[in-house]
């Protein structure tokens, strides 16, 4: 897998996505042996065993939600925000999911902020947007608007984390992959990535949250203006 191309179709950008957001995926038999799958190349000369790759999981993201680096947009900066901020920001990437018809599930054992989940749902809309006729710039819109509010506005950091603490070589170069990707597709919807140096919140100023936070909608949110 490399970075991406200067021009990458939307094909060329779902399987990117989907492909971080596997990595991002506490790793089972199914998600290793695709991403393991000859001609599909881990960015690392020799790929670990699952055993190996599971133990550099827990060992960089931990198993709660705050580790020394969280796979949660909300871990990331605001950090005089109000004790409604988490609610409310988890309340609107949901309704992101299901404006688009992503179902949250009862059983679903993370928030709907993780790095997988954000990374999944952004390649369903470049896969929406392969397939678009008539909404095709309703399909870029949503990309925009998710990038804005979301994606783009917390990975820089997330990544740059990542780069520093992971000790391992496949997340170091996962890390790299994920930030020029972000930028790759910042620079498509001309938008200014967030801060790298995003610090995290502070832990006795988090609430406890519901993780699903499933609300309907007729259209996607994020009313910010744009960073032209």
């Amino acid at each position: 897998m490399s970075a991406p191309a200067n021009t990458p179709t939307p094909s060329d950008r779902v399987l990117l996505w989907r492909w971080l957001a596997a990595t991002f995926t506490y790793p089972d038999a199914e998600i290793w042996q695709w991403l393991t799958t000859p001609g599909f190349a881990l960015p690392t000369p020799t790929a670990p065993t699952l055993d190996e790759q599971c133990a550099t999981f827990l060992a960089i993201f931990g198993h709660t939600v705050r580790g020394d680096c969280p796979p949660h947009e909300l871990e990331y900066g605001e950090l005089k925000a109000d004790a409604l901020y988490q609610p409310h920001r988890l309340a609107d990437i949901a309704a992101f999911y299901s404006a688009f018809g992503l179902e949250i599930v009862p059983e679903m054992a993370d928030r709907v902020d993780h790095i997988a989940m954000e990374c999944e749902f952004y390649a369903v809309l470049c896969a929406k947007e392969e397939v678009a006729a008539e909404n095709l710039d309703l399909c870029r819109d949503a990309q925009k608007k998710f990038l804005r509010e979301h994606l783009a506005r917390w990975t820089p950091a997330f990544s740059r984390r990542l780069a520093r603490l992971a000790g391992d070589p496949f997340y170091r170069a996962v890390a790299d992959i994920l930030h020029r990707a972000i930028l790759a597709e910042c620079d498509r919807h001309h938008l200014r990535p967030g801060n790298a140096d995003l610090h995290l919140r502070p832990v006795e100023e988090m609430v406890d949250v519901c993780g699903s936070c499933g609300i309907s909608g007729a259209a996607f949110p994020g009313g910010g203006q744009d960073g032209e």
